[in-house]
């Protein structure tokens, strides 16, 4: 029996309902039936892990923003910086609805967040790929002129706290 990735395990896990990728030479534990979504869900999150893992490694992590707090806005387009920095992490699913976790430099931190202004938090705002202001949070306030530096042109500083 040869192993399988622990990626696509997980993938199939959370998107098929299928516990594991092993074969176990029975057709009631080897042949399952998948939503059309629930499939283009498990090829959407493959895609993004293998295009996640050609960024360089010190541009986005998955977890460690203990320690950033609010530190400004920028203008963006959601489309910008999904290319830039990937497809988001969940936010709370209610003041928050996606957030990207950035690290610049070894022991720095910078989220990229939305706060209180998509669908998730009042059916008046917009979805939140049409979402254009978007929080900045980190150690001080340079992680909102780093972020727009390092989107080359793409984002706009609104403000920054004080």
């Amino acid at each position: 029996m040869t192993e399988t990735n622990p990626i696509f395990e997980m993938i199939a896990k959370e998107h098929l309902n299928i516990e594991t990728l092993k074969t176990r030479n029975s057709d009631s534990l080897d042949f399952h039936d998948c939503s059309v979504w629930g499939i283009k869900n498990a090829l959407q999150a493959a895609y993004d892990v293998g295009r996640l893992s050609n960024l360089p490694k010190h541009r986005i992590v998955r977890a460690g923003k203990v320690g950033t707090c609010y530190q400004g806005r920028i203008e963006a387009s959601y489309q910008d910086i999904v290319e830039i920095w990937g497809e988001p992490q969940p936010g709370d699913k209610y003041k928050t609805e996606a957030e990207w976790l950035v690290r610049p430099t070894e022991g720095e931190v910078i989220t990229i967040y939305n706060y209180k202004n998509s669908r998730c938090y009042a059916d008046r705002n917009p979805m939140i790929t049409e979402v254009r202001e978007w929080s900045i949070g980190g150690q001080d306030v340079t992680a909102v002129d780093r972020i727009a530096a390092m989107m080359a042109g793409r984002a706009k500083v609104l403000d920054k706290a004080r």
